[in-house]
C-alpha cells in the first residue's frame, strides 16, 4: 500500500480510488494535529431535519483567526448516518482549504465505500449523465435564485455555465461576508445555501453511482 510520510515521520495509508491517491479525512487530522496541536476545528449543523444535513466545518488558528471554512450537506438516502457523513466531509474540505490532503483529493467522495468531501471543486462541462429532477430534490434542481449575481437563475444554469465549482465558491462568499459581519446567516441567503447543498450533493451521488459501475 502507498503511503504518505508527514514532515515527523509518521506513515499515513494512502486509498486508491480511479488511479489517483487519495488521503481519508481520519488521516489528514493526524497530519494537522502534528503540525496545529493548538488549533481548532469547530463543526456546526446548519440545517437538520430528520432526512438531509448540512454541516460546517470551521478552522480557527491558536489566535482564534478563522483559516478555513466549508460545508457539505448529505441526505438519508446517500447514507443512513448522514449526520456524521456531512460533518466528516465539511472537516476534510476545511483541511483542504488549510493544505492538508489537497494534493490527495479524489473527484468522487465517499469515505470507506464512499469517501465523505470533495474540497476540489470540480468545473466540467455539463455532461450528459449530469444528474436532473430524476435523481431526487426536484425543488433545489429548478429554484431560482433570487438575489446577487445570479438573480433569477436556476441552480442547473448556473452549473450549466460555470460548474459546481461556482456555486460552492459563492456559498462560501456568503458565509465568510457573515462571518465578518458577525451575522447570522439566514432569509434568501439561507435558502440559497440549503438548496445549493442539495444540488451539489445530488450531482456527487450521481458521479460516486458512475464511479462504481
Amino acid at each position: 500500500m502507498k503511503t504518505f510520510r508527514t514532515a515527523k515521520g509518521t506513515e499515513l495509508p494512502l486509498l486508491n480510488l480511479k488511479g489517483k491517491d487519495y488521503l481519508q479525512v481520519m488521516h489528514r487530522l493526524v497530519w494537522f494535529r502534528e503540525e496545529r496541536p493548538t488549533w481548532a476545528i469547530e463543526t456546526e449543523l446548519l440545517r437538520l431535519d430528520g432526512k438531509s444535513c448540512v454541516a460546517r466545518a470551521v478552522i480557527k488558528d491558536d489566535q482564534g483567526r478563522i483559516i478555513a471554512t466549508a460545508h457539505k450537506s448529505e441526505t438519508e438516502s446517500g447514507f443512513p448516518d448522514f449526520i456524521e457523513k456531512s460533518e466528516t466531509g465539511a472537516t476534510g474540505r476545511a483541511l483542504a482549504l488549510c493544505g492538508y490532503g489537497t494534493q490527495f483529493c479524489a473527484e468522487e467522495l465517499e469515505e470507506g465505500e464512499r469517501l465523505a468531501d470533495s474540497p476540489v471543486a470540480r468545473i466540467n462541462p455539463v455532461r450528459p449523465d449530469q444528474p436532473g429532477p430524476e435523481d431526487g430534490n426536484t425543488e433545489s434542481f429548478h429554484y431560482k435564485i433570487p438575489f446577487g449575481k445570479w438573480n433569477n437563475r436556476t441552480l442547473e444554469e448556473v452549473f450549466q455555465n460555470h460548474g459546481d465549482g461556482a456555486i460552492q465558491s459563492y456559498i462560501q462568499y456568503l458565509e465568510d461576508s457573515a462571518q465578518k459581519k458577525g451575522k447570522l446567516i439566514d432569509g434568501v441567503a439561507a435558502e440559497f445555501i440549503a438548496r445549493a447543498s442539495a444540488f451539489i450533493a445530488a450531482m456527487e451521488q450521481n458521479w460516486a453511482k458512475e464511479a462504481r459501475e
